[in-house]
């Protein structure tokens, strides 16, 4: 795999959370492809879609790494080439938002060169009714939103892979917020630059 380098009309992601949430189908969907039949759990996907935000079209790179808690060393390059990181559970696993706090933020923050945004994605909310689901296990709108605040996530947001426009507003955040940070560092760069002019 070939680790692309950002530039101003390409934005780079990793998405992660436990198997089975629904990260690949979230990546599949937003390239208009749809989960094989014989589809096996991914270990490490890069994918690449281009996607129009504020009527500029940006080429959006996708990691999508394995949901298997020890592959931790395969994640670490995709932490460190990202500029914004997507972590998904599913809204009728409780065991997934557990796993959001106590598993993938601490991993993530290990490998954090420096602070990066982070946007918290609840997904398969079509399940969240289905009857062979218990409806008071699953993981409120309400609960995700705090979870979100309590790791600091720049974003919180719920997705199906079932409506497409619910995936693609995700992706356009990811790409939106991704720019702004990107903006945000340049400004801070310049400050410290002129700062240290002015004491040279």
């Amino acid at each position: 795999m070939v680790i692309m380098t950002a530039d101003m009309k390409s934005v780079q992601c990793c998405i992660v959370g436990d198997g089975m949430v629904g990260k690949t189908c979230l990546a599949l969907n937003i390239m208009h492809q749809n989960l094989p039949k014989d589809y096996t759990a991914t270990v490490l996907e890069h994918y690449a879609s281009s996607i129009k935000v504020l009527g500029d079209e940006y080429r959006l790179h996708i990691y999508d790494s394995a949901g298997q808690h020890d592959y931790e060393g395969l994640r670490a390059c995709t932490y460190k080439d990202s500029e914004i990181y997507v972590v998904c559970y599913s809204v009728v696993d409780r065991e997934s938002l557990e796993s959001v706090k106590h598993f993938w933020i601490p991993e993530i923050k290990k490998h954090m060169d420096r602070k990066k945004p982070i946007i918290l994605i609840g997904t398969q909310t079509d399940l969240r009714q289905a009857s062979d689901y218990d409806i008071y296990m699953a993981v409120s709108t309400e609960e995700g939103s705090t979870l979100a605040k309590d790791i600091g996530a720049l974003l919180f947001m719920e997705c199906t892979c079932q409506n497409q426009n619910s995936v693609k507003r995700v992706f356009e955040s990811v790409v939106s917020s991704a720019l702004k940070y990107r903006k945000k560092k340049k400004k801070k760069s310049t400050l410290v630059n002129k700062i240290i002019r002015r004491l040279s």
